[in-house]
């Protein structure tokens, strides 16, 4: 069952404009509406419109694609918080065991419930996935080839910015990571930082 903002955007009977690549990238969300509220998600729409291509009439197919995302972001995140136990220096179990119960937290905690119910708010999921595989990058690279670090946080940040404006804070959690889990003097961590200026 489709509830809220999703019967404007999902199914066969869906009002918004989502036929045109061309409208998706130049338009407010709700321009259709005759009304701009500044919401400029064209990758949330490009999905609506590939979904609605794909299932139809099929309400059923958007839930499924909005509990695999909320699967695909929970997934991440188990790797990102293992990545981020084991270059803290924590020893094994333990970052597998504490990695494994924050993503069960995570994946079943109910605040994700009108994310993963309303197809329309999955771009909260899109932006999640998007974080995460950015800065999980970053600091993958960061140490060994900081451009290819950079360059791929930068791409990731694009793409979420695209999706839903929650995006910008991505740079500054890369900075806060960097401060707090590299190693080394303060000097050469806040150096480390000086690309997200770009």
């Amino acid at each position: 069952r489709l509830v809220f903002d999703d019967k404007a955007f999902a199914g066969p009977g869906r009002a918004a404009e989502l036929d045109s690549w061309q409208y998706i990238f130049t338009h407010d969300v709700w321009a259709w509406t005759g009304s701009t509220f500044g919401l400029y998600r064209p990758l949330l729409l490009l999905q609506l419109s590939a979904e609605t291509k794909v299932f139809g009439a099929w309400l059923q197919g958007y839930h499924l694609s909005n509990i695999l995302q909320h699967l695909i972001v929970t997934l991440l995140l188990y790797g990102f918080l293992q990545f981020l136990l084991r270059s803290s220096g924590v020893q094994s179990p333990a970052p597998r065991l504490g990695a494994l119960l924050a993503s069960l937290v995570f994946a079943v905690h109910p605040i994700h419930a009108e994310v993963v119910n309303s197809i329309f708010n999955r771009s909260e999921m899109m932006v999640a996935m998007l974080a995460l595989s950015g800065l999980w990058w970053l600091l993958h690279f960061l140490d060994r080839h900081p451009a290819r670090a950079w360059t791929g946080l930068a791409v990731t940040y694009f793409l979420a910015m695209l999706c839903r404006e929650t995006a910008l804070v991505i740079p500054g959690l890369a900075v806060i990571l960097i401060l707090m889990i590299k190693p080394g003097a303060l000097v050469i961590r806040v150096r480390k930082c000086l690309p997200v200026l770009g």
